[in-house]
């Protein structure tokens, strides 16, 4: 039998005489880039990130903005008087950052922002898809002298310095393609009088 075979009818590819029965994302992927959510690894990634966030976060009330496009102007884009959910206490760990305050502006128009870390997993199961995004409010027990000054007591009790509103919220901390944190950029919005939750009975 000749080793080759050099007729003028040969085929010019043989890989279907070899089915490959794997699947298609088996083929098409190396094994490290496979994803499989029901890998126990992934599991014990979110347990881990949410203890992380219950042992070193507070409790932080979060109200929902309902999405009221009646109410939403049409050359700014927004909402002039939004309207919120009941609300619901969630953990949240506070992302260690300078926080910056302006000399130019003082009072409740100075802005502070700082970063809130959430379980993404634990965001999910309180609020589903309906993640928490722009234009919702936060009570946040966070006592710093940044946002003392920045606030007006005339506006009510010192303890009201506390209500912020998150101005940008994106997905970090990246395991095996499943992203385990919820992250928050907020900013202090106590002197804004058009942004009034209500809390225990009481508007703040």
């Amino acid at each position: 039998m000749p080793i080759y075979n050099f007729d003028h009818h040969q085929q010019y590819s043989n890989i279907d005489r070899l089915p490959d029965n794997r699947s298609d994302m088996e083929r098409l992927n190396s094994p490290l880039s496979l994803y499989d959510h029901d890998n126990p690894d992934i599991a014990y990634a979110e347990r881990l990130a949410e203890e992380t966030i219950n042992l070193a976060g507070g409790w932080i009330t979060v109200f929902k903005r309902t999405r009221n496009q009646a109410n939403r102007d049409d050359v700014w884009e927004e909402d002039a008087d939004p309207t919120y959910f009941r609300q619901k206490k969630i953990k949240g760990r506070f992302v260690p950052a300078p926080v910056a305050a302006q000399l130019t502006r003082w009072g409740a128009d100075a802005p502070t922002q700082m970063t809130i870390q959430f379980s993404r997993a634990t965001v999910l199961k309180e609020f589903g898809r309906d993640m928490i995004a722009e234009g919702d409010v936060l009570l946040v027990p966070h006592n710093t002298l940044a946002i003392v000054q920045n606030t007006d007591l005339r506006d009510g009790p010192a303890n009201k310095i506390d209500t912020f509103r998150v101005i940008s919220s994106s997905e970090s901390g990246n395991f095996r393609y499943r992203w385990l944190y919820w992250t928050c950029v907020v900013e202090n919005v106590t002197g804004d009088k058009t942004i009034q939750v209500e809390f225990n009975g009481e508007k703040t």
